[in-house]
């Protein structure tokens, strides 16, 4: 028996595909810019974050305080996704001084709580958007 999947699952694994493609298109260029690996760190948890809640909500209503835990999931993993692409593209292009120091790993390990909280209350914010909708389709059901 074949399962098919839901339209959440095909958005976020396509998510994550691009966000694959654009990590591997950018591991290869000599570039030491924090602006377009911390980009990259928040796409692949922003990815990584929508493919779990598709797998774990499967066809089911997410409440809006589960939108807000998600969105402080990606919010801590951003700084972790940001900081481990740091390190592989040093240990990719293994040079003598290294594209990003362990000075810049820590600096964005700092961010996590900041970037935590920021991500739930975005989380929270997105709950409290799609909530009127939810009530609208709960009405038109019964």
């Amino acid at each position: 028996m074949k399962r098919s999947a839901t339209v959440a699952a095909k958005l976020s694994r396509g998510a994550l595909l691009l966000t694959g493609l654009a990590i591997l298109l950018w591991s290869g260029l000599e570039d030491s810019d924090a602006a377009a690996v911390t980009a990259l760190g928040g796409l692949s948890a922003i990815s990584l974050t929508l493919l779990l809640m598709a797998r774990l909500s499967a066809g089911r209503r997410v409440k809006s305080g589960h939108i807000a835990l998600a969105g402080a999931l990606a919010g801590a993993l951003a700084s972790l996704c940001a900081a481990a692409l740091m390190l592989f593209k040093n240990l990719r292009h293994a040079h003598i001084f290294p594209d990003y120091p362990a000075e810049m790993l820590l600096a964005v390990l700092e961010r996590l709580p900041i970037w935590t909280i920021a991500g739930s209350l975005a989380g929270l914010g997105i709950g409290l958007l799609l909530a009127p909708r939810r009530l609208c389709e709960g009405d038109e059901q019964e």
